[in-house]
């Protein structure tokens, strides 16, 4: 599936799977599907000396044992509710932190939801829509038929048991550090500290008095399962009535699979070869930044859940995957008079087995890979066959069809009826803005934002080190290899520590084979995942290009086949004080000191082509500032969509300089299917700009059809690229033509021929990955063909 699933599976990762812990039994649902097994829990114990220093003081600890209660505690006077709910689940695709936002994936829906005690839920879905610009049309619609399938828009506010901390499922009693450890259940004290927080109280309507307890929540160690954040609680009832809080600590999970526990298991030889392998295939990294859930009281006694809202990111090299979960709740009544009929199960729950089941113990090798395949293949099919009859299948007389299925492991059963028209769905009127727009009247988002910044800033963090280091992240191998005219081939080696307190150090080794200098750099880092505060020391080799990345895997392989290595380059020796911010429009700062030296080519070696020659830095001692500015608006890929990208860089010492650049690209969609896009940037300088700090145009992202060349630069330069395309879905053809100027700030005037060049394009996935064939005009006439991602367009 394009959608959610994968994104909670990518992102929250909790429940990985360890090696078998007892005997396992076949389990099926009532409607005969297999189950997986449950297995014991895996935990650490709760020493005199974890409960001595789990709590700031006795009032904190009361809070947080009367949370506990309540959190499994059934009230059996609430009986019933009717709900109105609402969904949004976005997942995207960005190249680099820098850069234009592009959705991969949108949903929304619009549900009744009427909920029994002793029945279950019943939902009349009102409303399903979903968009996959980079998928074709039949993908999408099989996608939208697949959600509906899967009960993806069957979503329950509240029935007993549920996880009231917004992780999905069922209530778990007690910690099992294999998945997030949930800060209240048994066993939690050994995980994390508590103190006191804010305290709000107010009066309701008739006269009595609700006062509301903040309960701060830090981890002792810095894990990827851990929370950090703040939890407000009823203090009468202790009742769950606000939580913010995030994942202590990224994720860096492997493809293969393995846990670090389970490497112990693994022989000599077998260790090699996951050694090697990893070096290949490059790890994934999962960040879960933002969980809020809030609460609203009814009848004065009943907490209801109002929203929940996750997100999240996923990144493999400079790759990353934006996942965002939106929920909204409105009630209708509580305890209303209705009674609902019961429920018939005619539906296995196929996300859990279209999927891997586990295989009972008696099979091993051959036998247990063929009786998974079979279950898998007995299952799909079984989906497959479900998800076509909603659309050529029978219908009742109702006008819907209900489909019943048993939930989080029995504990809910649930009716969804569905129109037999499905196309219904996606006309609602419960939706009254386009899918690519904020609803901020449905989903508060101006409010979420507040209570964000206000509990999950930069000084949210658990302790340093409390609880002993975890397993250093190393990363080695293809993502941190290159190739380039001055280092030749160069690899190296990357180990990154998790300290506590959201501080991070990072080491990274790196030699290159041709000049045979070592590269090097050695950081501590704060971090709360959305912001980051960094000091570097490094000696590192720069790239003197403001657009592209001359020095990442991908521009390496066209320099090692074709000559084509675009970068200018410099050595670097100093220290950098650096600020990011990836919240909103990514903002980055940098101070610096350093020593600025020429950097010369060493290799000549390509497969094809010549390599153009390097430029000749100065050697300046120089201190100064740098901050940059990145907005995306839009994600409709047919609609008005900007990129706007501002640099600002000043420096003193050797040389004195200033420089600045704009560059903004817009785009939008034109009659007869046709879409355009524009590139405007322009760029200058004050004071003695040292050579490698000049402007260079030519290559694919500046002038296309023109190579890079020293002898294109200057302290000044302007740009304008043009392109008109069509869309097919996936893929987007497109014409284009280029212009530029580079030379003297003084006579920007005096444009005399500037560079240009035209050709043709095909983007791919809304320009992640994009060809150029490109004609030079002038100065060179000549034929680029050009391999990119990341593109603007």
């Amino acid at each position: 599936m394009l959608g959610l699933p994968l994104g909670v599976a990518l992102l929250l990762q909790v429940q990985p799977q360890p090696p078998a812990m007892a005997p396992a039994t076949v389990v099926r649902d009532s409607a005969g599907a297999v189950q997986p097994p449950r297995s014991a829990p895996r935990r650490l114990p709760v020493t005199a000396e974890a409960l001595a220093t789990a709590f700031r003081d006795q009032r904190a600890g009361e809070l947080f044992y009367r949370a506990r209660a309540a959190r499994l505690a059934q009230d059996s006077s609430l009986r019933s509710y009717d709900a109105r709910v609402r969904t949004r689940e976005s997942l995207g695709l960005n190249i680099g932190v820098v850069g234009r936002e592009r959705l991969v994936y949108r949903k929304e829906s619009a549900s009744r939801v009427r909920w029994q005690q002793g029945v279950g839920a019943h939902v009349e879905l009102t409303g399903s829509r979903m968009v996959a610009p980079i998928a074709t049309a039949r993908n999408e619609r099989n996608e939208f038929l697949s959600n509906l399938v899967d009960g993806v828009d069957e979503v329950i506010p509240y029935y007993p048991g549920y996880e009231s901390l917004g992780l999905g499922g069922r209530a778990e009693v007690s910690v099992d550090e294999r998945r997030i450890v949930h800060p209240l259940a048994e066993g939690a004290e050994a995980y994390y500290t508590y103190a006191l927080g804010d305290s709000i109280r107010y009066r309701l309507p008739d006269g009595s008095t609700v006062q509301l307890r903040a309960l701060q929540v830090r981890p002792r160690s810095p894990q990827w399962n851990l929370a950090v954040g703040s939890l407000m609680f009823d203090t009468k009832s202790g009742q769950l009535v606000q939580a913010a809080y995030r994942l202590a600590a990224p994720r860096n999970a492997s493809f293969l699979r393995v846990e670090v526990s389970d490497t112990n298991e693994l022989g000599l030889k077998a260790r090699i070869a996951l050694g090697v392998v990893k070096g290949i295939v490059p790890n994934a990294r999962h960040e879960v930044s933002e969980i809020t859930v809030e609460y609203s009281l009814h009848d004065g006694r009943f907490w209801m859940p109002r929203s929940r809202y996750v997100k999240g990111v996923s990144q493999i090299g400079a790759i990353r995957v934006p996942f965002t979960m939106e929920h909204a709740y409105r009630y209708g009544s509580i305890n209303g008079g209705d009674t609902l009929p019961s429920i018939v199960v005619n539906t296995p729950n196929y996300i859990a087995t279209a999927t891997q089941p586990d295989v009972p113990d008696s099979l091993t090798g051959e036998a247990a890979r063929k009786w998974r395949d079979s279950v898998v293949k007995v299952n799909r099919a079984a989906r497959d066959a479900l998800r076509d009859s909603l659309e050529t299948g029978a219908c009742d007389a109702t006008g819907t069809r209900t489909l019943g299925r048993s939930r989080y492991d029995g504990q809910l059963v649930v009716a969804v009826a569905i129109p037999c028209d499905v196309d219904r769905l996606i006309e609602s009127p419960d939706f009254t803005t386009p899918i690519y727009e904020k609803d901020e009247a449905v989903f508060d988002s101006a409010n979420r934002d507040q209570l964000i910044s206000a509990v999950l800033s930069l000084a949210a963090q658990g302790a340093i080190g409390s609880s002993g280091f975890t397993l250093p992240r190393v990363q080695y191998g293809l993502s941190m290899t290159r190739y380039n005219r001055v280092e030749g081939l160069s690899t190296g080696l990357l180990v990154e520590q998790q300290l506590g307190g959201g501080y991070v150090s990072t080491a990274v080794g790196r030699f290159g084979f041709a000049d045979r200098r070592p590269n090097g750099e050695l950081s501590l880092a704060r971090t709360n995942l959305t912001r980051t505060v960094a000091l570097t020391g490094y000696l590192r080799l720069v790239s003197a290009n403001d657009w592209g990345r001359p020095l990442s895997f991908g521009a390496s392989v066209s320099g090692l086949l074709f000559g084509r290595d675009e970068g200018f380059y410099y050595r670097a020796t100093g220290a950098e004080l650096t600020f990011q911010t990836s919240r909103g429009p990514t903002l980055e700062w940098r101070l610096f000191g350093e020593r600025q030296r020429s950097a010369r080519q060493e290799t000549g070696f390509s497969l094809i082509g010549d390599f153009v020659p390097n430029i000749a830095a100065t050697g300046d001692v120089s201190a100064g500032a740098a901050v940059r500015w990145a907005h995306s608006l839009g994600l409709d890929p047919r609609g008005f969509r900007t990129l706007t990208d501002v640099r600002l860089e000043g420096a003193g010492g050797d040389s004195t300089y200033g420089r600045g650049a704009l560059d903004v690209t817009l785009s939008h969609g034109l009659p007869q299917g046709l879409a355009g896009a524009l590139t405007l940037a322009v760029g200058s300088t004050v004071g003695g700009v040292p050579p490698q700090r000049r402007w260079f145009l030519g290559g694919n992202q500046t002038v296309r059809g023109q190579s890079p060349d020293t002898a294109q630069s200057g302290n000044a330069f302007w740009l304008a690229r043009g392109e008109l395309g069509r869309d097919i879905r996936v893929l987007r053809l497109s014409a284009f033509g280029d212009l530029g100027w580079v030379g003297d700030r003084t006579r920007m005037a005096d444009v005399g021929r500037p560079l240009s060049g035209v050709g043709i394009g095909a983007s791919l996935l809304d320009g992640a990955l994009r060809l150029d064939v490109a004609r030079g005009l002038y100065p060179r006439r000549q034929f680029r063909v050009d391999l990119s991602i990341g593109a603007r367009w």
